[in-house]
């Protein structure tokens, strides 16, 4: 009798949390079925019917009670959380006809102290042909993007959240920004005063660049900074025509300051790959067995000289000889004419 009471007991106290991890599955599923509906949909009309239906759907997950730290599973879109796991960020995008876009996407913000999570809906009511606006916006006035980054920094003794976007614009262009996201009162704010260039400060950075082109737009956490290709035009005459601007293999980057709390624009610098995060492999064949087989990769270095030659392995430069005496004179008296200049001293290399 003991026991059948303590298995109702338990039963009982456990059906809310079943009840409530159901109900999160099922709004999941439900959304999930319409978001492939979305994507399936060849008709303009009623891919905005499905879109309104998703929209429906979506607002009814995302206001659930626990959903603010439930991962999707059946979703497939942008979800990221902010590093002080107070934020976090959905968004998808919806291709029409003529392959341009509309955005949709919810913000949560989880105050501090207290169970209630803010929900903002996001509203994309800019015309995929128009600019991106340059001044500070709302959630109900947004230019729209899927957010595939999210990196906490502080502004004016405040955390403000660093967006890395993605647009893909029309047939001819496509867009990528830096944004930053604020609150303010019973709103969230898109743009802040905290990029600097040569020009002056701006809220948001937008790059725009060829359909045909890709272009890297990544956070480097130890040197705390953003790196990008460098955009140019195909050809001199199309200076300012952004859709036949391609990466040209330099690359520049937003570095943070940490005293007066901005990014500032570095023109050339050097980029660099991340750091390797766990083991890597390679896979190569086994002449004994004949089968592929796969193989950790040493991280450490390796030395490539022969300890029994040490010349093997070293690079010498080699110059011409001079054959006589009035070449070698000639020689001294050509190098004359120029001064050598010192190399400034990387301040990337002193950060390794």
């Amino acid at each position: 009798m003991k026991h059948l009471i303590a298995f109702f007991l338990v039963s009982f106290l456990l059906f809310p949390l079943v009840g409530l991890t159901q109900g999160l599955v099922q709004k999941e599923q439900v959304a999930a079925k319409l978001l492939n509906e979305l994507r399936s949909s060849t008709d303009d009309d009623q891919t905005l019917r499905i879109h309104t239906e998703f929209k429906k759907a979506m607002s009814e997950l995302v206001r659930t009670k626990d959903f603010f730290d439930t991962p999707l599973q059946a979703l497939k879109i942008a979800d990221i959380k902010s590093n002080d796991q107070n934020v976090r960020l959905l968004t998808w995008n919806v291709e029409f006809s003529d392959l341009s876009y509309t955005y949709g996407g919810y913000v949560l913000r989880k105050e501090e102290g207290r169970d209630r999570v803010s929900v903002f809906e996001l509203s994309d009511i800019l015309d995929p042909y128009s600019t991106k606006p340059e001044n500070v916006i709302d959630h109900k006035n947004w230019y729209g993007a899927v957010y595939y980054k999210i990196i906490d920094f502080s502004f004016q003794g405040k955390t403000q959240y660093l967006l890395f976007g993605y647009d893909g614009g029309t047939t001819m262009s496509n867009y990528k920004v830096l944004d930053i996201l604020s609150f303010a009162g019973q709103s969230a704010k898109f743009g802040s005063p905290v990029f600097k260039d040569a020009k002056g400060i701006k809220k948001r950075v937008v790059f725009e660049y060829s359909n045909m082109a890709s272009m890297s737009l990544e956070f480097e956490p130890k040197r705390a900074r953003i790196v990008f290709d460098h955009l140019s035009p195909e050809a001199p005459a199309l200076e300012g025509v952004a859709s036949y601007y391609f990466p040209d293999m330099s690359y520049d980057a937003y570095v943070y300051d940490y005293d007066r709390e901005i990014w500032n624009l570095e023109s050339d610098v050097v980029a660099t790959n991340p750091e390797d995060v766990g083991e890597r492999f390679y896979y190569a064949l086994n002449t004994k067995s004949g089968q592929v087989e796969k193989n950790r990769m040493r991280a450490d270095w390796m030395n490539p000289s022969d300890q029994q030659n040490p010349e093997n392995g070293t690079h010498i430069a080699t110059l011409p000889t001079p054959e006589n005496n009035q070449e070698l004179a000639q020689l001294k008296t050509h190098k004359k004419r120029f001064k050598l200049f010192r190399k400034p001293t990387n301040p990337e290399s002193l950060q390794e």
